[in-house]
This record gives C-alpha cells, structure tokens and sequence, in this order.
C-alpha cells in the first residue's frame, strides 16, 4: 500500500460527536458531519450532536453577522468565531497547507460567509470544509463553496472477526509520543493530504472510546492507526506506515490490530475512507473485507471573492 490513508475522522475533531449505529447520515445544515479526518483532518468522519436544520431563518442580518462577529484566539493558531447563537472553529489545515478548515457547529449560509470573509481578512487564502456528505453540502455551496477533492467511503462487518496471526508488534497506547506519531505521518503524506499535530490529536479524541494502535521498530514507530467506537460502529480515522518500512506487511498488522480491536469494542461496522486514486490501499482494505459503500465524500473550497 502507500503508505497510509486517510480514515474516517472529521475528521475529523475535537468534539465528542454522536455516531448511527451504521455509516452515519448527514445533519441537513452541514454541520461538521466529517472531520479527518479531518482532516480532518481530512477525512474525519463525525455525526455531530447538531438539530437538523439550516439557520439562516434568524434575527441577525448578513449585514449585522461580519459587525457581531466575534473571534477568540490568534490566527493562524486555532480560533472560534461567533455571532449570537452561532458558532464555527478554525484551524490551519496542516502544516504545509495553513489555510483554514472550519467546523461549522451552529449556522447557515450567511454566517459562514461571514465566517470565510473574517479569515480571509485575516490571512486566508482559501477556506476549507471538512470532509463532508453530498447531502450535507448544500449550506456549504450556498456559502460559495466548490468541490476542491474526494474520498471513497468502505465498510465491514465486524460480525466473526478474529485476531490473525502475525501483529504482536503492534501495540495500543493511551497516551502517543506525539512527536513519533507526526513523523511518521509526515513521512508518509505529502501535501494536502498530511494531518498536523493538532489534527491527529483531535482524531484520536473524537469517539468516546478510542485507542492508538503503535507499530514498533527499532527507532521508534515505523506505523501508526488511530480507531474509535461510537453507538456501534467503529471508525478507522487514520492509517500510516513509515516509507522505511514499506512492505513489511505493517499496514495489514495494524488493520488487523484495528479490527480486532472494534471487534472487541462491540462494534457493528467499521468504517474508513480512502481516495478514489490510491489503489494499493483499496487493495488492502479489500483483502481485509472491506468493500465499496458507493459513498463518496467531498472537501469544499471557498476562495476570496
């Protein structure tokens, strides 16, 4: 496989987002569904405690929302917006690409126009969504957001799942060396596509129940998945094998490690996402029993008017 792949998180995240019992359906405002996991990171995959709704019926103007707005916190480090009610987060998407992604916790269109406008007064040179559901779009492209990058959603059953032979060198931790867990993901992402320090810590606190699972090698990590559990499904939000030790059979012992480790959670389910282009990773993930869900997930990008 290449050497990780981006797994269901909201994204990614660093809120505690309720879970269906299957793939999770979106809110209808678009509301931080996936986060990366996020991503996400990219490719964060959360239902977050959200009223179904869009808000733009409410008493503050798009012209009173920019004078309400408030913000907390220093860009480009992470910050919150605010106006009344509503409420959106932002960060640097990673260290190579610090434009923002936001999470829109409560509001509609106009608010998160408003939201784009001050990050682009503060610096911003796009502004991104999470990675999100069709359906859960709409309040996004209402905003001015466009398609910038896809993700395929695969799924299992965890029904008879059992630990197979060959992953004792895989180990789960509660509390990551960060700093091994960063390089490896650097090492192994490039671009867009790597997750900052920020984003992996949210990954691994996004369910209420999680683990790190930590392949060891003489030097440190050579891989690493971060697995969660929610209302029974299980989330594969992240995945990555140091390039050094590519092809030492790393990437199945964790996704072993993984399953086994949602099998014993209770799990249904377990659910990840993978770019449509990375074939060996598909590879894997199918001879692990995951297959296509026909869902395909998107990350929107707004650019300054």
């Amino acid at each position: 496989m290449d050497h990780g792949e981006l797994a269901p998180i909201d994204l990614g995240s660093g809120d505690r987002n309720e879970r269906q019992t299957r793939s999770p359906q979106p809110v209808e405002d678009g509301s931080d569904t996936l986060t990366p996991l996020g991503m996400p990171g990219p490719g964060v995959m959360e239902q977050g405690r959200r009223m179904a709704r869009n808000y733009n019926v409410h008493l503050l103007t798009l012209a009173q929302v920019p004078n309400l707005l408030r913000v907390d916190g220093s860009w480009p480090g992470p910050i919150s917006l605010r106006a009344g009610w509503f409420r959106a987060t932002a960060r640097p998407w990673n260290e190579t690409v610090p434009d923002p992604m936001v999470r829109l916790e409560r509001g509609g269109s106009e608010f998160l126009i408003a939201v784009s406008r001050r990050l682009f007064e503060l610096g911003a040179g796009s502004v991104f969504s999470p990675a999100l559901y069709g359906s859960a779009g709409g309040v996004w492209r209402r905003s001015g957001f466009g398609d910038y990058a896809d993700l395929d959603v695969m799924e299992r059953s965890l029904s008879g799942a059992t630990r197979p032979n060959g992953t004792a060198l895989v180990r789960a931790e509660a509390n990551p060396d960060w700093d091994q867990i960063l390089a490896v993901d650097r090492a192994a992402f490039e671009g867009f596509w790597g997750m900052s320090r920020l984003g992996l810590i949210e990954a691994h606190r996004t369910n209420r129940s999680g683990t790190m699972l930590v392949a060891e090698a003489l030097n440190g990590a050579a891989g690493y998945a971060i697995v969660g559990s929610q209302w029974g499904t299980v989330y594969l939000h992240r995945i990555a094998v140091h390039p050094d030790h590519a092809g030492q059979g790393i990437g199945g012992a964790l996704l072993a490690s993984a399953v086994e480790w949602g099998n014993r959670s209770g799990g249904g389910s377990m659910v990840l996402n993978v770019r449509p282009e990375n074939t060996r990773a598909r590879q894997l993930y199918e001879r692990h029993g995951f297959s296509n869900t026909g869902t395909r997930l998107h990350v929107l990008r707004r650019q300054p008017d």
